[in-house]
This record gives structure tokens, C-alpha cells and sequence, in this order.
């Protein structure tokens, strides 16, 4: 397994056990690759109870901020520029104060379009410049839909030039789906709902943690379902669904419907081994369709299968192989990430880094797929998170490649990444740790909750190798976060983080890839200015752009000068406004 380290100093012509190591994981994963049905169906105990939920805060004032974090700009640099999006005060200005953002974004050709749990917004890409800013409510009811209750994604589909959004409805087990009239995301949207997950027929089931993926044929929502096993009961784990719905039913000239959908549910109890948070995998390859991914219900491991006979027009008559191990190096779950927390040493490792489910989007180019999880890796005896990329093979999921992002002293987590046409690859993610030297200068403690990325290209064998440093994206402005307790007092209740973050490819230069992740914001406190505060802690996102190599002459002009006006367009960022024109 490489680590960073070994990256950082890993030459290209050092390489000469590659193949070998290849060869030995692949048959590896080819024992492993029995069906699931003959595994003991006793699920990780920790995914029996950590069903993700937003934490509404009650009673902790939040005020607008009267201004974002200033953007940075860096010519010549693999970090263009950078600009912060929602913030947790923004979902509070329209009384949607909740924890965790669930940070999520996708780039257009014109647009950044960000979602998260109380408000969505839309970007001038070149330039960062909030065009618009609403409530994830009020996004809603202007789409055809009564109510949101969070866990949004998004993505753009630059085939049809259309963006789709699909959150829950107002009742969990529902989830409804937006798509865009145009690829201009402050004009018209339509939008469908479904029932993701009815339970046992006597309320209380939850469509959790939906995921988003789509390729030529479907777009794919994957689900964890939880409801009581009796009226009253207390709710639990009742297995998985994959909606597949044909792409045609959301892209076409009409209103997006359902109708030829297809609903794959993997009832638990049981024998198969589907997986927690199925992700569909994104293609543009008419050849890799219908492949799902996911991180195993009982083994240290991630599963794999697919799903075939879809069209275009209809999923009904789909059907879905039996699901493979792939066979990864030995890993088990995180524990919670260090910060430094110098006021309060009970808060230093109380950051949730989630566990090892594949939490953002998983993507096929060239016959290979890419993923990212974050693991505490058993080989280098250290109990510390670290994000591990893997590449499989698209039709064999026999693993190509894996290596871990991190080294000893620091906490990785919250991983993401994205794949162009070139193998380029770029990934995001969280790194802390309880140091409060500043070896960096920017004035704050290295320990820091950062927001980070990577770039990487893909070798003839499906291997990567490092093509630029660690780059610090945004750090965060306090040493202590939490929540569910005030300023300067010890962590309380589950400490959320994430759940997820995101990398997106812009359709308009491949080269250009847009990064969202998560840092904390300032104090709600009177000294950070916030009139009336009483001291919670409070989140923001942060979109990068990481170009590589240097993009197309043409649009790098347009983002240079969009990057100089970028401080009179912030100006005027509107606190306000609508999605819809």
C-alpha cells in the first residue's frame, strides 16, 4: 500500500514490482469474489444505529455575516482561485440552521451550483460572485414540491446540459427530484417525487443518506433504509434500494416522471451483501453502464455489481448481478479526527470522519472506475484516518490500483474525486490535527480542520502517480469545532462533520476541476462580530478550482478576468433571492 510519503517521493521509473503487485491483487479479488449470499448476514454493528440525521440547533441566534470569506487567486498556480460558498449562517438567515451541511456542488458551463442542508445557491464560475442564495424549501415549492428535509445532491449533465437535484421530500421516506429547464440554473425547474422506503407499513421509515449518480442510460439513487419493526419501535436498519430510472424520463421535453423506473431492494435481514450508501458509477461510456459500487454491510471490504438490460426509455425489465467482494488491502473504521482545541483539551478528537462508506461519487473513464473511502489502514499500525483511493476495472472489478492519502501526524478524511478524459485525476478531502505550530505562516494552528487537494495521473496500468503536492485549499478559522454546546465549553452530542463532500468536472475545459469541502466558520460571538451570538460553533464550504494541466488559452482569459472583479462582484452578493428567474 503507498502512502503519501511514498508518493510525494515516488519517481516514475520506480515502478519495477507493479505489475506484480497487480497480478497478486487481482487474484486477490477473484477469491474474494464469491456472491455475498453465502456471507453471515450480521451487519457492522455501528451501522445499525448511525443513520445520519440533521441537528437542528434551537435557540442559538445566527446573523448574516454581511460578507463571505475573501476569494483567493493564484496565477500560475494548479490552485486557480477559490471562494467560499454557503455558510451556516446563510441556511440561518432563512431559519435553516442545521448541522451537518451535507456539502455538495456541481459545475456548468456558466454556473457552480451548491446545495446543503437549509440553503442553495448559484455561483458565476470565473469569478465566484453569488448570483443567487435561497432556502432549500423555497428552491422547492418553486419546483412543483411542498417541503425539504436535506440531504440534497446535485450533478450536471452535460449531454443534456441540464442540472438535477434530488433530496428527500418532506416526509423521509419520500425523495423527489428536480431537474432544470435549461442549463441556466436561475431559470424554470420541474421536478417528481417517489416513495424511496414505505417500511413495514406504520410510519417512521427513512429513504437515507440518498446518493446521485448518472451515465448514459440511468440516473441511480441508492438509499439506506431505516424504520421501526413495530408500530412505536425504535428504528433500525432495514436494508438498501437502487432506483435506476431511465435517463430519458428526467432529460426529456417533458416533465421529469418515474414511471419506467426500476427499484432494486435488498431487505436486511438477508443473505446478499449489497452494500451501505450504493453509489452509481458516472460515465460518458455507452460501454460502462450499470455499475454500482458500495462499501460492504459485514466484511472490511467494498462490493461490487451491475445492472443489466437498461434503455435510455425504461428500467423496468433491468436486472442485477450477484455482488462481488473486491478484495482490499485490510483496513477498519475511523475513529473521530484530532483538531488542536488549545481552550478545551476534551474537544481535541471529537471531529465524526464518518466511516468507511463511499460517501461522494464514484466515476468509470477509459474502461476503469475510481472511488475514494476513508479507512484507519491496518498495514501501517497508526490510528489515524486516511483517505484510500482505489481503481478497478470497470467489467472485471478486479483492483488496478489503491494507495492511502496521509501521513502519521494528521487525520484524513471526507474524501472525493473526479476522473476527465485524460486520466487526470484530482481529489478533495479534510485533513486535521491536534499541532498548533504554524510551519505554513497563514497565522493559524497546522492542526487545523483544512480543506485539501491532490492531482494525480492515471499510468497504462490503471495505476496513479502524484502530479502535484498537497494543496491547502482553506483552513479553518477556529481550533475548536463542535457542536450541540457554546464557546469554550466540552463537546456535546454526536459531533457531525460532512457527510460528504465533492469534485466535479467542468464540462466547458476538462482541465479545470471544481472542489467543494467544508471548513469552520468563526464563532456565533459578539467578539467575531455577530451582535447577539451565543456562541455556537458554525460551518462553511469552500469551492476551488485545481487546474491541471494549465487550461485552454481561451478560458483561462475569461477566468483571469473574472478573478479582477471577483472583490466588486462580492460586494454585491445578494443575501436574498430565488434559484428562479
Amino acid at each position: 500500500m503507498r502512502t503519501i510519503p511514498t508518493v510525494l517521493m515516488f519517481e516514475r521509473g520506480v515502478r519495477a514490482g507493479h505489475g506484480a503487485r497487480l497480478g497478486v491483487l487481482a487474484s486477490a479479488a477473484l477469491l474474494l469474489c464469491a456472491s455475498v449470499s453465502a456471507q453471515a448476514a450480521t451487519m457492522k454493528p455501528y451501522w445499525e444505529f448511525k443513520k445520519p440525521k440533521m441537528i437542528a440547533i434551537d435557540g442559538d441566534l445566527s446573523f448574516d455575516t454581511n460578507g463571505a470569506q475573501p476569494p483567493v487567486k493564484n496565477a500560475g498556480s494548479p490552485y486557480a482561485f477559490g471562494f467560499e460558498g454557503v455558510s451556516q449562517y446563510d441556511g440561518a438567515f432563512f431559519g435553516r440552521n442545521f448541522i451537518p451541511p451535507d456539502t455538495m456542488g456541481a459545475v456548468g458551463m456558466k454556473q457552480y451550483v451548491e446545495t446543503s442542508n437549509g440553503a442553495y445557491a448559484v455561483f458565476d464560475k470565473y469569478t465566484g460572485a453569488r448570483l443567487s442564495l435561497t432556502s432549500d424549501v423555497a428552491f422547492w415549492a418553486a419546483a412543483g414540491q411542498t417541503g425539504a428535509s436535506g440531504d440534497s445532491r446535485i450533478m450536471y449533465n452535460a449531454d443534456a446540459k441540464r442540472w438535477v437535484v434530488a433530496s428527500f421530500g418532506s416526509d423521509v421516506k419520500d425523495l423527489q427530484i428536480a431537474v432544470s429547464d435549461t442549463d441556466d440554473a436561475l431559470g424554470g425547474w420541474k421536478s417528481v417525487k417517489f416513495e424511496g422506503y414505505g417500511g413495514l407499513g406504520f410510519g417512521g421509515a427513512v429513504a437515507d443518506y440518498p446518493t446521485l449518480a448518472i451515465d448514459k442510460n440511468a440516473v441511480y439513487i441508492g438509499t439506506n433504509n431505516f424504520a421501526p419493526a413495530s408500530p412505536g419501535g425504535s428504528v433500525s436498519f432495514r436494508g438498501t434500494t437502487l432506483n435506476a430510472i431511465p435517463i430519458n424520463s428526467l432529460f426529456g421535453a417533458g416533465a421529469p416522471t418515474v414511471a419506467n423506473m426500476k427499484q432494486f431492494v435488498t431487505p436486511y435481514p438477508g443473505g446478499a451483501d449489497n452494500g451501505f450508501a450504493i453509489q452509481g458509477v458516472n460515465s460518458n461510456s455507452a460501454g460502462s453502464t450499470g455499475r454500482i459500487l458500495a462499501a460492504s454491510l459485514f466484511n472490511y471490504d467494498n462490493v461490487a455489481y451491475k445492472v443489466n438490460g437498461l434503455d435510455p426509455n425504461s428500467a423496468v425489465g433491468a436486472t442485477a448481478t450477484a455482488s462481488q467482494y473486491l478484495g482490499m488491502e485490510a483496513y477498519s473504521s475511523p475513529l473521530p479526527a484530532r483538531q488542536p482545541s488549545v481552550a478545551v483539551a476534551a474537544n481535541q478528537r471529537v471531529i465524526d470522519a464518518l466511516d468507511e462508506r463511499i460517501s461522494s461519487s464514484v466515476y468509470e473513464v477509459d474502461g476503469r472506475i475510481y472511488m475514494v473511502n476513508t479507512v484507519d489502514d491496518a498495514a501501517d499500525g497508526l490510528d489515524f484516518a486516511r483517505v484510500r483511493y482505489t481503481v478497478i476495472d470497470a467489467e472485471s472489478f478486479a483492483i488496478l490500483d489503491q494507495g492511502n492519502l496521509g501521513e502519521g501526524s494528521f487525520d484524513y478524511y471526507q474524501g472525493s474525486i473526479a476522473v476527465n478524459s485524460f486520466g487526470q485525476v484530482a481529489i478533495g478531502y479534510n485533513r486535521s490535527g491536534n499541532q498548533t505550530t504554524d510551519l505554513n505562516g497563514d497565522g493559524f494552528m497546522d492542526g487545523n480542520i483544512s480543506f485539501m487537494g491532490r492531482t494525480f495521473e492515471t499510468a497504462a496500468d490503471g495505476s496513479l502517480i502524484a502530479s502535484s503536492d498537497e494543496l491547502l485549499l482553506k483552513v479553518s478559522l477556529t481550533d475548536d469545532y463542535h457542536n450541540g454546546s457554546l464557546y469554550g465549553q466540552p463537546a456535546a452530542g454526536r459531533q457531525r462533520w460532512g457527510d460528504y463532500s465533492q469534485v466535479s468536472v467542468d464540462p466547458e475545459n476538462e482541465h479545470n476541476f471544481y472542489m467543494i469541502g467544508q471548513f469552520a466558520r468563526e464563532y456565533n460571538l459578539e467578539e467575531f462580530g455577530h451582535p447577539g451570538g451565543t456562541g455556537g460553533s458554525r460551518w462553511g464550504t469552500w469551492i476551488a478550482v485545481i487546474t491541471t494541466p494549465v487550461p485552454e488559452p481561451g478560458t483561462w482569459a475569461m477566468m483571469t478576468l473574472g478573478l479582477g472583479v471577483i472583490g466588486a462582484l462580492a460586494a454585491r452578493r445578494q443575501r436574498k433571492g430565488d434559484l428562479h428567474a
